[in-house]
């Protein structure tokens, strides 16, 4: 009885995921960057757009906008990479500046926002994993309040989250890195959640 019961409950759980729509209209076209060997990303918190790449052959600085690779080292890894305390030293743009990294060491990116949205990871065929947008108030795990809840992609994540200014989504896994880009018009009509007080 018991077991009929968790498979049905399984197969509801897999149908409400798998009848979540794609691709978001709020946000640009995703990039998509290949990356050998990543072990952990991080975002700039002065520079929301950059992001550093960490691989098994060094460091990279990407711009979250167009894909470009903005600088570039090779080399094992040293006292710039610090995955005790989640700490990387940035290179080129990023060269004055600490940054917080996650990925195979641990740690994690924001998965909300000052908008109020969030991200969701979810496994409904494990272990391939599906990210999941979700606008204010909305949960994609819960039946009644999935309206608006977007799928972003499935695969076998390493990391995913919002940039510190919530402007980017990014999702990585050991061969690659895509990233969503809000679209403009999209951040300016969307008014912040208040903070709870």
């Amino acid at each position: 009885m018991f077991g009929w019961r968790k498979k049905e409950y399984e197969n509801n759980y897999i149908n409400l995921l798998n009848n979540i729509p794609s691709p978001p209209t709020e946000w640009h076209p995703r990039v998509e960057i290949a990356v050998g060997g990543l072990t952990e990303i991080g975002f700039s918190h002065r520079q929301n757009h950059l992001l550093l790449v960490i691989s098994s052959s060094g460091r990279g600085v990407f711009n979250c906008i167009t894909g470009e690779k903005v600088d570039r080292d090779i080399g094992e890894y040293g006292s710039w990479y610090d995955p005790i305390n989640l700490t990387c030293k940035g290179i080129g743009p990023l060269a004055n500046e600490d940054i917080s990294i996650a990925g195979l060491c641990g740690g994690g990116l924001p998965m909300c926002n000052q908008y109020g949205e969030t991200l969701v990871r979810a496994a409904p065929e494990w272990p391939l994993e599906v990210l999941i947008w979700c606008p204010p108030n909305k949960d994609a795990l819960c039946i009644g309040h999935q309206e608006g809840c977007l799928k972003l992609l499935s695969d076998h994540f390493r990391c995913t989250g919002f940039s510190w200014n919530g402007e980017f989504i990014i999702s990585a896994t050991s061969s690659d890195i895509t990233v969503w880009h809000r679209k403009p018009s999209f951040s300016q009509s969307t008014t912040a959640v208040p903070a709870q007080t």
